[in-house]
Parts: C-alpha cells; sequence; structure tokens
C-alpha cells in the first residue's frame, strides 16, 4: 500500500474519530455546561478515550492491517507501544485545551461554547499529527 493511501486512510478513520470526540465532548458539555478549564479538560479526556479506542479498531484492523500483530510478544509490544502512544496524545490534546480554551474565551468576542469547539478543533488538530507520526514510526512498524 502506498504511502499516500495509508495517510488517506488514516483521515479517514481520524474524521470519524473527530465525530466521536467532538460528539462525546458536547455532550458532556451539554449536559452540565462549565467555563471551568479543568472540567473541560475532564469532558475532553473521556471523549479522547472514546476515539481512541475507534482509532484502534480501525487502524488496527485497516489503515496498518498489514503491520499489525496479532499474537505473541511482538502483539503485547505493539500493543503496549500503543497505549503509551494513547497517553502521550490525551496529554497533548489536554494541555492545548487547557492552555488555549481560556485565551480564546477571555481575547475573542464569540460564545464561550464556540470557543471551547475552537480550542477543541485545534487540540484534536496538533494531536492527531503527533499521534500518527507515532502510530506509523514506534507502533504498527
Amino acid at each position: 500500500m502506498s504511502r499516500m493511501a495509508q495517510f488517506f486512510q488514516f483521515v479517514s478513520v481520524g474524521l470519524s474519530n473527530a465525530f466521536i470526540d467532538l460528539g462525546v465532548f458536547n455532550g458532556l458539555y451539554f449536559l452540565d455546561p462549565t467555563r471551568n478549564v479543568n472540567q473541560l479538560v475532564l469532558y475532553n479526556t473521556m471523549a479522547v478515550m472514546a476515539a481512541i479506542l475507534n482509532s484502534y479498531i480501525w487502524n488496527s484492523r485497516w489503515t496498518f492491517r498489514n503491520t499489525v500483530k496479532r499474537e505473541g510478544r511482538q502483539a503485547l509490544k505493539q500493543r503496549t507501544l500503543f497505549v503509551i502512544q494513547s497517553l502521550i496524545n490525551i496529554a497533548v490534546n489536554d494541555a492545548i485545551l487547557w492552555l488555549i480554551a481560556p485565551w480564546i474565551a477571555q481575547t475573542h468576542a464569540i460564545p464561550h461554547v464556540m470557543a471551547n469547539n475552537i480550542a477543541k478543533l485545534v487540540a484534536m488538530f496538533l494531536a492527531s499529527l503527533s499521534s500518527f507520526l507515532m502510530m506509523k514510526i514506534f507502533v504498527f512498524v
């Protein structure tokens, strides 16, 4: 499979992850609206975890199917590396949201929910780039 085709598969999975991520984040925000950035980070963590589960299922069975180890020590190593990159992804995602959500809400004259979603989209984009690189270089090799 060409690198470009693999990248487009990853992007397709990423779009489904984005729908899940934004859906869970906004669903939690709808159930309990807040301006507390720490609570937003909690919502974000839960949303990213749901998206990561979706990501693992689709990327391991489709995007990187030819390099996924199914059993033995290599499979355990690969799953462990996936968990590590997932934790890094959550940390990057949360840190970016934590840093820019309050700034966007305070600096721009836009509704708070819109500011949160702009911050969420920026965090998702940057974390996704780092996630692809980690999976391509370290996890599914």
